[in-house]
C-alpha cells in the first residue's frame, strides 16, 4: 500500500514539472540584462483589500493579487520586496515618490497614470453601490445627484464618480472601514465601492446592516501598476499573464474569495495549508532521485545560455562588433592605466534609406558588409585599433598610444577610404560615404571621463556633418554651441509653463479712413538678463519641438485678451495670430484654434489667423484640408511674408485665404525703386482678381503709406502708425474707457 502511494506522488510530481515546463517561457538577452540591473522589485500592498492584498497577523502579505504576483516572480525569477501601507492613497504616493517600484493591486487613476504603465488585466471585480437595511432601496446612479456618497480615496470608485457622476456629492475616506462607519453613523446615505471588499468587510462586522442596492456594469480592473521607466517588467509581466492556466485567475480568486468569507477561521485554514505543506514536502523528497539529474543537464544548458548571454550583452547581434557596454569599459580602462589614446566616430549616413527602402533584413545585411570593409581596412594599416558598434548608425574606433594629430588624421582619412565606394549586394547597388570626428587624450595635459570623451567625439563628428567636411577634430567651442542652445531650450520650458512670456500687440490701419481695424499678436520673452529676440528663441523652439507649446500659448492668451476686452473693440476689429510651419502642417493649428475660442467663447471670425507660405509647402495636401476646416469655422485666413516664400499660384488659388500680407522687404525702397513698385502692384492685382484684400507690412513713412493707398493696399501695419507695444499700452491708447469683463467664464467641453 505504501509502495503504491510513493509512486502515485512520483507520478504526480513529474507531471507537475512537465506542467511547470510547458507554461515557462525564455528570457530574452535584453530581458536577462534588465534581470540582473534591477536584481529586487519593491512592491506596495494594501494592508486590509480582502480578497486582494491584506497582511496577515505573522506580518505575510496575503491575497489574490500577491499570489498571482509570486506566480509571476517564480516564472520570471524576479525577487519580491513587499512593503505594507495603510490605504491605496499612500500606496500611490510611495509609488509617485519612488519608495516603491510598483503596486500590487491598481486600476486606472488620474494622479496614477502618467507615472506608470499597466499589466494585462487579471481579473475584474464588480462596482456596487450599499446603503443601510432600513433605506429604501436605490435603483440607478441618477437617484444619488445632490446626495452624500462615501467611497475610498484614490480607489476605482473615486475615479468613477468624478469622471462618471458629477453630480453626486463625494464624500472620502482613507480607508473602506472609515467609509463603512460613515454610512452607518448616517454621515452618507450610500457606500461606492468593490462589492467584494465591502462583502468581506461586512462579514467581518455583523453588526453594520447594510445591503448591496445594484452593480455597474463595469468593474474595477485589476492589474499590476509599474513605473513608467520599466517597461521591459510590464512586457515579461505580461507574458506571465498570458501563460496562466485558463481558469487559474477565477479559480485563484473564488479561493480568496472563500477565505475572505471565513476569516474568522485562521487556525482552520492554517491547519490545511500546513497539510499542503507537508504534503508537499514529502512529494519532493520522494521525487528527488528521479529529478536530480534533469536538474544537472538543467544547469548545464544554464550555463552554455549565461555564456551565449555573456557574449552577446557586449557584442551587437547584428555586425557582431563590440558594442558600446564593451566599448566604453575598454575605454574606461585606458584611461584608469593613463594610456594615451585617440577615439574616432564615424556615421553611416545612408542606413535609414534602405531600412525605409528595401526593409529591415536587407539593412542589416547592408550594415553589416559597411562595418566588415571598415574592420578589414582597419586590421591591415591598423592592428591595434579597435572597431565597435555605437548606436543607429554610429560606429566607433579606439586606438591606443596614439595622440597626435597627424596620425590620427591619417587613420580618420583610411576610414574615410574604406567607407567611400559602391556596395553591392543583392539588388542593391549603394554609393555609400561617410563623416568623422575624433577627440585625443594626453594624459599629461588633462583627466577625461569616458563619457565626455566620447561626448567630445561625437560633437566633433556633427560638427562635420553639418559643415559637410570629411574630418574634424574636437575644439571646445563646438561644445560652448551645443550648450548654449540647451541652456535656452530649458529657459524656454519654463517661461512657458510659468507664464513668464508676454504678448505685444501692433495696430493694423485701413489706408482710406486711417482708423484702427485690427492688430497683429506678437511673442516677446524678457528676462532678468535682459529681452531675448525672437529670431533666437523661435529657431530653439522649431529644432526642439516646444513650438506646439508656444503656439498654445500664443493662441489661449490672446482668445483671453479677446474675451476680456470684447466689448471695448471696435466693430470689425480682427486679431492677427501666428502659427509656425510645423503646427501648420501637422495639423495641430485647427484644433488650437477652434478649442481655444470655444472655450474662451470669442467669435471666429474676429480671429485671422496668419501662415506663412513654408507651411503649406512642407505638407500640401493636409495643410490645405487643415486650413479650409480653420476657414470653415469662419476664422480669417491670411498669408504672412507674402513673395518671399515659395509663392506658387497653383496652391493659392485653391486656399481658402482672406488676406495676403505683403512683406516689408519690398517696403524699404518702394519709394525711389521702380521694380519693388511693380511688384507690388502686381501683388495687388492678383489679390483684387482673387477677392482678397491686400495689408502691407513695414510701412515707415508718409510717402510709403501714400504710395502703398495709390497703387490699391487696404490696410498696413509699420512703424509709421504704430510700435508693437504691451497689452496695457495697447489697451490705453485704442481701445475706449469701458468697464472689461473681469470675471471671464471658461467653457470647458
Amino acid at each position: 500500500m505504501r509502495l503504491c502511494l510513493v509512486r502515485f506522488l512520483t507520478l504526480l510530481v513529474v507531471g507537475c514539472c512537465w506542467s511547470l515546463g510547458a507554461n515557462a517561457y525564455i528570457v530574452n538577452a535584453s530581458e536577462y540584462q534588465w534581470l540582473e540591473d534591477n536584481p529586487e522589485i519593491r512592491v506596495a500592498v494594501v494592508a486590509d483589500r480582502l480578497p486582494l492584498e491584506t497582511i496577515d497577523q505573522a506580518g505575510t502579505p496575503q491575497g489574490y493579487a500577491v499570489e498571482a504576483l509570486n506566480q509571476l516572480a517564480f516564472q520570471t525569477r524576479l525577487k519580491l520586496k513587499y512593503t505594507a501601507y495603510p490605504n491605496i492613497t499612500d500606496a500611490i504616493m510611495a509609488l509617485q515618490h519612488g519608495q516603491v517600484d510598483m503596486l500590487s493591486s491598481a486600476s486606472s487613476h488620474r494622479r496614477l497614470s502618467p507615472f506608470v504603465h499597466y499589466t494585462l488585466t487579471t481579473w475584474v471585480q464588480p462596482l456596487a453601490l450599499f446603503h443601510p437595511l432600513e433605506q429604501a432601496r436605490f435603483a440607478n446612479m441618477k437617484q444619488l445627484a445632490g446626495k452624500n456618497v462615501a467611497t475610498v480615496a484614490g480607489s476605482s470608485a473615486h475615479e468613477a464618480l468624478l469622471s462618471k457622476y458629477p453630480d453626486v456629492n463625494i464624500i472620502v475616506y482613507a480607508s473602506l472601514v472609515e467609509a463603512l462607519q460613515s454610512v452607518v453613523e448616517q454621515q452618507s446615505v450610500a457606500l461606492f465601492a468593490g462589492s467584494d471588499e465591502v462583502a468581506a468587510n461586512l462579514r467581518a462586522h455583523p453588526q453594520w446592516r447594510l445591503q448591496q442596492a445594484f452593480q455597474l456594469e463595469h468593474g474595477v480592473l485589476h492589474r499590476f501598476a509599474i513605473r513608467e521607466d520599466w517597461q521591459p517588467l510590464v512586457d515579461l509581466m505580461n507574458r506571465g499573464i498570458l501563460s496562466f492556466e485558463a481558469d487559474y485567475s477565477e479559480q485563484t480568486y473564488r479561493r480568496w474569495q472563500a477565505y475572505a468569507a471565513n476569516s474568522g477561521q485562521t487556525g482552520q485554514f492554517s491547519y490545511w495549508w500546513l497539510l499542503g505543506v507537508s504534503l508537499l514536502l514529502s512529494i519532493v523528497t520522494s521525487a528527488f532521485v528521479l529529478v536530480r539529474q534533469h536538474l544537472k543537464k538543467a544547469n548545464n544548458k544554464t550555463l552554455q545560455l549565461r555564456e551565449q548571454l555573456d557574449y552577446w550583452k557586449n557584442h551587437d547581434e547584428v555586425t557582431s562588433l563590440p558594442n558600446r557596454r564593451h566599448i566604453t569599459r575598454l575605454l574606461t580602462n585606458w584611461l584608469d592605466d593613463a594610456t594615451p589614446l585617440s577615439v574616432l566616430m564615424f556615421d553611416f549616413p545612408r542606413q535609414n534609406e534602405v531600412f525605409e527602402n528595401f526593409g529591415q533584413r536587407l539593412g542589416e545585411v547592408t550594415k553589416e558588409a559597411y562595418a566588415k570593409r571598415v574592420q578589414k581596412s582597419l586590421r591591415k594599416h591598423y592592428p591595434e585599433a579597435q572597431l565597435a558598434y555605437w548606436y543607429h548608425h554610429y560606429f566607433v574606433v579606439v586606438v591606443p598610444n596614439v595622440n597626435k594629430d597627424k596620425e590620427v588624421i591619417e587613420i580618420a582619412k583610411q576610414i574615410v577610404q574604406s567607407c567611400r565606394g559602391w556596395l553591392r549586394l543583392e539588388q542593391l547597388q549603394l554609393l555609400t560615404r561617410c563623416h568623422v570626428g575624433y577627440c585625443s587624450y594626453h594624459p599629461r595635459r588633462e583627466a577625461l571621463h569616458s563619457d565626455t570623451l566620447l561626448a567630445n567625439t561625437f560633437t566633433a563628428l556633427n560638427h562635420a556633418v553639418k559643415t559637410g567636411v570629411s574630418v574634424c577634430r574636437y575644439r571646445p567651442d563646438l561644445s560652448q554651441a551645443g550648450l548654449v542652445k540647451l541652456t535656452l531650450e530649458s529657459k524656454l520650458r519654463r517661461a512657458i509653463g510659468n507664464n513668464e512670456l508676454d504678448l505685444f500687440f501692433q495696430p493694423q490701419y485701413c489706408l482710406k479712413t486711417n482708423k484702427v481695424i485690427g492688430a497683429e499678436v506678437l511673442l516677446r520673452w524678457f528676462t532678468e538678463d535682459g529681452a531675448i529676440s525672437p529670431d533666437e528663441f523661435v529657431p530653439v523652439a522649431e529644432e526642439t519641438g516646444l513650438v506646439l507649446q508656444l503656439d498654445k500659448w500664443v493662441f489661449q492668451n490672446a482668445m483671453r485678451f479677446m474675451a476680456r476686452f470684447s466689448s471695448q473693440l471696435p466693430e470689425g476689429f480682427k486679431l492677427s495670430v501666428n502659427f509656425s510651419a510645423a503646427t501648420v502642417s501637422l495639423g495641430h493649428a485647427e484644433k488650437i484654434a477652434i478649442n481655444y475660442a470655444k472655450q474662451w467663447q470669442v467669435n471666429p471670425q474676429r480671429i485671422c489667423i496668419e501662415i506663412t507660405e513654408s507651411a503649406m509647402m512642407e505638407q500640401p495636401t493636409e495643410a490645405k484640408a487643415s486650413i479650409q476646416r480653420m476657414r470653415d469655422a469662419g476664422f480669417g485666413i491670411a498669408i504672412d511674408d507674402f513673395g518671399t516664400g515659395y509663392s506658387s499660384m497653383a496652391y493659392l488659388k485653391h486656399l481658402p485665404v482672406t488676406v495676403l500680407k505683403i512683406d516689408r522687404a519690398f517696403v524699404s525702397g518702394l519709394e525711389d525703386n521702380l521694380s519693388d513698385q511693380h511688384i507690388v502692384k502686381a501683388m495687388v492685382m492678383i489679390a483684387r482678381s482673387m477677392k482678397y484684400q491686400v495689408l502691407i507690412e513695414g510701412i515707415e513713412t508718409q510717402v510709403q503709406a501714400n504710395l502703398a493707398s495709390v497703387m490699391g493696399c487696404e490696410q498696413a501695419q509699420g512703424y509709421f502708425f504704430a510700435r508693437p507695444q504691451p497689452e496695457a499700452d495697447f489697451v490705453k491708447n485704442y481701445l475706449p474707457k469701458t468697464s472689461t469683463k473681469e470675471n471671464l467664464r471658461l467653457v470647458v467641453n
